[in-house]
């Protein structure tokens, strides 16, 4: 006698594939975005795609609930992922007004965050069914590789526009990337998540970015790189950041496109 196992996760992609294939155009970008909610039901769906929609009128919206996975479901036919990004911010100021959301939102849109495959769909999915009780931020999903050397940054910056202009830019290339508002909070997820490079401003609350520089470079023998991105531009500043232990100094305002260049040479330096 065959015995069936249940496989929630197996029977999440099957229902996602199937959503996913009614909007799906083959050689046309397809955004989608999961988030972990409370049961939705019909009504709510068509509420969320009219809200969603005042936002995003050219966009075509296909919403759904995979039940008994408790994941919220977007499929954004033609979209790129910076107009998939901004709709889960509309999705997600929806859903907290509803209080609704139960976790992370995962965001991505194919081909810019990979081959849109079913492994691709599982890891997309397990990556939000792993998200459910964390904090209720946005995960940009990247299922291709990035660079030897540099895979994972920590960004230390008391200006949130600073720091989610830098991470988005980042994760879109593939990094992996955390953020923190000032020196103690840099300094307590670096312990825990232990980053391959530290993106950080001078002029950090509590522990300034001196401070940090040091204490990594002292505590953790050289295991993160340290780029400072900072409105410091004295000489001075440069010097000390250097002499304990930074790898590259950038100034504000700055260029993502430099900064991102900087990343990759000190990428290549560490993986020869």
């Amino acid at each position: 006698m065959a015995v069936l196992v249940h496989d929630p996760i197996q029977e999440a992609m099957l229902q996602l594939a199937e959503k996913v294939q009614v909007s799906y155009e083959k050689g046309a970008p397809c955004g989608m975005i999961l988030a972990p909610c409370a049961a939705v039901g019909q009504k709510v769906l068509e509420q969320m795609q009219s809200y969603v929609s005042g936002f995003e009128p050219e966009a075509t919206l296909h919403c759904f609930y995979l039940d008994p996975s408790g994941l919220l479901g977007i499929v954004l036919s033609g979209q790129k992922l910076i107009n998939t990004h901004y709709a889960s911010l509309v999705l997600k100021e929806f859903l907290d007004q509803q209080d609704l959301l139960e976790g992370q939102t995962v965001v991505a849109s194919f081909p810019e965050s990979g081959e849109l495959t079913e492994q691709s769909m599982s890891q997309m999915l397990q990556t939000t069914l792993l998200g459910k009780g964390e904090s209720k931020d946005i995960h940009l999903f990247m299922n291709h590789g990035v660079q030897q050397g540099i895979t994972s940054i920590l960004i230390a910056d008391p200006d949130e526009v600073s720091r989610e202009f830098v991470k988005l830019r980042l994760e879109i290339n593939g990094y992996k990337v955390e953020e923190a508002k000032d020196g103690s909070e840099a300094l307590e997820k670096f312990e825990k998540t232990m980053p391959n490079l530290v993106i950080t401003e001078l002029n950090l609350p509590i522990l300034d970015g001196y401070q940090l520089i040091d204490k990594i470079k002292r505590d953790y023998d050289g295991e993160g790189q340290v780029i400072v991105l900072t409105d410091k531009q004295l000489p001075k500043s440069m010097d000390r950041a250097f002499e304990l232990g930074a790898s590259d100094y950038v100034t504000k305002p700055f260029s993502i496109s430099e900064l991102e260049w900087r990343i990759k040479k000190l990428s290549s330096r560490l993986s020869q």
